[in-house]
């Protein structure tokens, strides 16, 4: 089972690490006098990723996302101290075991447990029931992410249907639409352990990049 714990406090280290070299080299120049010379692509493409996985992580209304957005200090090195305060902050809120959208969180845990069982079935030779876990699975999640993103679907509405949706509201790109489109067809065919293993392993990437990355998701 994905540890989304450890991945998102990895995502935090290295964000936490980045700015950190960025202080040094600001406290360099704002000390030498220089002190608004740093608005440089990295700097702000730094703080353009902090941003992202606080809100993913967070949410836009958390404290933690609130306060980096809304900083009013205009002289980047004290700026860049206060970010990676917020940083830290959010980091140990994670290692602490605090954690938003618990039915989200209990449903990517779910979901990730019944790929795990589709291996088991694989191994045991029964592919018509990994096959069948592996649809729901799929199933579940595109409607999970629409209703996250507050779109209406039809319960009867297949994966087609749901990839398309996403697909019309920006939520997965065109590469994306055409794997899970690709792999409806195989569901309704016979295929191979080895595919349907490789299959299993993009899903699980999926839950985690567009459900998992989303919300926090630790217990």
């Amino acid at each position: 089972m994905i540890d989304q714990r450890k991945n998102i406090i990895k995502l935090f280290d290295q964000l936490i690490e980045k700015g950190e070299e960025i202080r040094k080299e600001l406290k360099r120049q704002y000390f030498s006098g220089n002190r608004k010379s740093i608005k440089t692509e990295m700097y702000e493409s730094w703080k353009t990723s902090c941003l992202t996985l606080l809100k993913s992580t967070f949410s836009s209304s958390s404290p933690h996302y609130d306060k980096f957005a809304n900083l009013k200090i205009f002289d980047y090195y004290n700026a860049t101290q206060i970010y990676l305060g917020i940083l830290k902050a959010a980091r140990e809120d994670i290692e602490k075991g605090y954690f938003y959208h618990k039915d989200l969180m209990l449903s990517v845990n779910i979901f990730d447990s019944l790929l795990s069982r589709s291996y088991d079935y694989i191994q045991d030779g029964e592919i018509q029931k990994a096959l069948g876990v592996l649809e729901a699975v799929i199933l579940e999640v595109m409607s999970k992410i629409l209703e996250y993103k507050k779109v209406r679907i039809e319960k009867d509405w297949k994966i087609e249907q749901l990839s398309k949706k996403l697909l019309d509201k920006e939520v997965i790109d065109s590469m994306t639409y055409e794997r899970l489109i690709e792999m409806a067809g195989k569901l309704q065919n016979n295929i191979d352990e080895e595919t349907i293993s490789s299959d299993i392993k993009w899903v699980q990437s999926f839950i985690y990049n567009f459900l998992g990355s989303k919300i926090l998701i630790i217990n």
